[in-house]
């Protein structure tokens, strides 16, 4: 069933309306009200005959037709009667503000919630919450939002849906009064209609031009990737602000509506193959969001900037944070330089950033002249201007604001950025004069550096270069035992795929060892070969540089030995004999399955960097070759791998070749796969390819 008569319901009923103030039923009703159609809005109270001047029946029954929505401004002792009272009257969407379900982590919330998730499947109905504010719907203008309602929203720019497991989270984005809402929807716990199938409607919607998304935690990772998956197609923006990102706030977000916060590191990745915005902050969630809705499309053609202040000591200020948040701010042209000495006073230098000292105040042409000398310059994409805004009106700033919007109309198409030195207050005046020209007014220099640098990532980003799909397992994995893979057989099933390995052979008896020997080529390796000894090295079961046979009749006999001495239940599967592969680049590939989104591919570089710096990067499978290379070159040692000091470049692509097979292998296994490792995965110098020496498999049983 589709979301429609939630989102857009044509008739609605409000159960539990009251004039007590504060109160969910007050607002709910005078909300309601302020809809574009409220003649078939009907008010439930058995006890009231109007409220606010509009008539009111006594029960659902009563009503002179079935509405599509019911809302519920009712305790949450109430509420599952009342939803099946209105299922068995054929109603098709609920929404339920009361908390004390499951979010409480008490057996009674835990259980009025089921019972609730049972009345939706009964019934066909879907319902929003519990534990949440409700829905605004500023494209057909229905408000069923159970707070207080700001007097003023956004218009200007594209719309902007905002959905969030915290109902506190959306109240504070539409009641910043400005933002562009074109949807405001406040999940809640999402047991029943889940936020991610509020996302995906969001996705599909030709209203909304930008997503902003509150989000700790993922019930259903398969529609929330195809979602960021059809977003990434459309070229639509998603910013997202994940909470429970460390350890307390993981711990806060389960308790708070009952989420289960997953991998920093996974999100984080998955975000990265969709091209996400991640914001760290609310008040980054707010600028970036706004930001995208005024620009509505016209993203800088290249990822620079040139940037133009009134003070030398803001020019420095915005020249450190553009350096400190990845704001590229190129060097300018000659010619850029002569065609702004039109506008500039003798004593300043032009440059970029570029302090045009108050030169400019009160100076339309001033100002449209530097725009139009940034606008001739290949090197810039877009242009910021800084300025000292105040909530108090003043002449100055209003011909500024003024003077940038003009540039428009003087050739100047270039995105343009307005951003004062701090955070605070700015007029609304100015924020209107701008924004109705399509200029993003920014939060403050700081914060506005960073949104910059998520949109300079947007613009880069290109879907065609990602496999956009995730691996997200059918099976679920919670409690599932798992066993492991002797060394041989986790070898030859990745070898199955294309990933070269040394030549092996496993000897169950010494006798056996001579004539395993004939054909293989010194220095050999003599280990364990046994599912329960994953470290071999820990109970002496290896045994490097064998250079004849009486060495590796000696490391046999040794070996044995140490797995007896030490592991005296493992099980042994003979001695593995393989040729030492050549030294080369040591790097790591593995796979870990998340517990949401499925296999993690991991690459790393081996030894010290993974065990000390963990110099590893994380992505979903599957990956494709270029996927793999852009892996590789965030890795803070890829130096190592490129050249370093004279020793020559390694075979990258090989190494993402191999990548690709590791990913190709953890899709195909994504129900049963829990870890593979690859270490060390030796890397050689350019055409040389690679060789993965050691390798450990890990898996759930069926």
């Amino acid at each position: 069933m589709s979301l429609e008569k939630l989102i857009r319901p044509k008739s609605m009923a409000i159960i539990g309306v009251t004039d007590r103030e504060g109160s969910f039923g007050m607002h709910t009703a005078r909300n309601a009200l302020e809809s574009e159609n409220t003649d078939r809005i009907y008010f439930v109270h058995p006890k009231r005959d109007e409220l606010f001047g509009k008539k009111c029946h006594p029960s659902l029954k009563d009503l002179p037709e079935t509405v599509d929505c019911v809302i519920l401004c009712t305790p949450a002792r109430t509420v599952n009667g009342l939803l099946k009272e209105a299922g068995g009257l054929g109603v098709r969407a609920a929404m339920v503000f009361a908390s004390g379900f499951s979010e409480e982590l008490t057996p009674e919330g835990i259980r009025l919630e089921k019972e609730m998730v049972d009345i939706g499947r009964e019934y066909d109905m879907k319902i929003l919450g519990p534990n949440c504010m409700g829905i605004f719907n500023n494209v057909d203008k229905i408000n069923m939002w159970g707070l207080g309602f700001p007097e003023e929203i956004g218009t200007n720019g594209g719309g902007i849906g905002i959905v969030g497991q915290s109902g506190s989270i959306v109240a504070t984005l539409v009641h910043t009064g400005y933002i562009n809402s074109a949807y405001a929807i406040s999940s809640g716990n999402g047991n029943v209609t889940s936020l991610e199938e509020f996302l995906d409607f969001l996705v599909d919607d030709d209203h909304v031009k930008v997503v902003s998304l509150y989000l700790e935690g993922v019930k259903d990772a398969k529609l929330f990737t195809q979602a960021l998956s059809k977003a990434a197609q459309q070229k639509k923006p998603v910013v997202v602000l994940k909470a429970g990102r460390s350890e307390k706030g993981a711990t806060s977000a389960a308790s708070h509506t009952g989420n289960l916060a997953g991998s920093r590191e996974a999100y984080e990745s998955v975000f990265q193959k969709f091209g996400v915005i991640v914001v760290e902050d609310l008040e980054q969630l707010i600028c970036m969001t706004q930001l995208l809705s005024i620009l509505d499309g016209r993203y800088p053609e290249k990822p620079t900037f040139g940037t133009v202040t009134l003070s030398g000591g803001e020019n420095v200020i915005y020249a450190d944070l553009a350096d400190e948040y990845g704001v590229e701010l190129p060097d300018i042209l000659d010619s850029t330089k002569e065609e702004m000495r039109n506008y500039l006073p003798g004593f300043a230098t032009p440059k970029n950033p570029l302090d045009a000292t108050t030169a400019l105040f009160r100076s339309e042409d001033k100002v449209i002249g530097l725009m139009k000398a940034f606008e001739k310059d290949p090197n810039i994409g877009g242009v910021l201007l800084g300025g000292t805004l105040g909530v108090k009106f003043s002449i100055i700033w209003k011909i500024f604001c003024e003077s940038i919007v003009k540039a428009k109309e003087h050739g100047c198409t270039k995105p343009a950025f307005l951003s004062p030195p701090r955070e605070g207050a700015v007029h609304s005046d100015y924020r209107k004069i701008v924004e109705n020209g399509g200029i993003p007014l920014l939060s403050s220099v700081g914060t506005g550096m960073k949104c910059l640098n998520r949109l300079s990532g947007f613009v880069t980003y290109s879907p065609t270069k990602r496999t956009l799909d995730v691996a997200v397992p059918e099976a679920k994995k919670n409690g599932r035992d798992s066993y492991a893979l002797s060394e041989f057989d986790s070898k030859q099933e990745i070898e199955r795929y294309g990933v070269p390995v040394p030549v092996q052979k496993v000897v169950d008896i010494r006798a056996d060892l001579p004539e395993a020997l004939q054909d293989m080529s010194f220095p050999l390796v003599l280990k364990i070969n046994s599912p329960d000894i994953l470290h071999k090295s820990d109970v002496g079961a290896v045994k490097l540089s064998i250079n004849d046979a009486a060495e590796a009749a000696a490391a046999f006999d040794e070996i044995l030995a140490n797995c007896k001495r030490h592991a005296p239940d493992a099980k042994l599967e003979g001695i593995l004999v393989q040729e030492m592969a050549p030294q080369g680049v040591e790097t790591i590939i593995g796979v870990t399955n998340d517990i949401q989104f499925g296999p993690m591919l991991m690459v790393g570089l081996g030894g010290v960097f993974v065990e000390i710096f963990k110099d590893v990067v994380l992505y979903p499978v599957p990956l494709n070759k270029e996927e793999a290379i852009d892996m590789i070159r965030q890795l803070k040692g890829f130096k190592l791998l490129s050249g370093y000091r004279g020793q020559p470049p390694c075979d990258l692509e090989a190494l993402a070749e191999v990548m690709v097979k590791v990913s190709d292998y953890a899709c195909e296994h994504k129900d049963d796969i829990k870890e593979l490792d690859l270490n060390p995965v030796f890397v050689y110098p350019e055409g040389k390819g690679v060789c993965a020496a050691d390798a450990m498999i890990v898996k759930y049983k069926i």
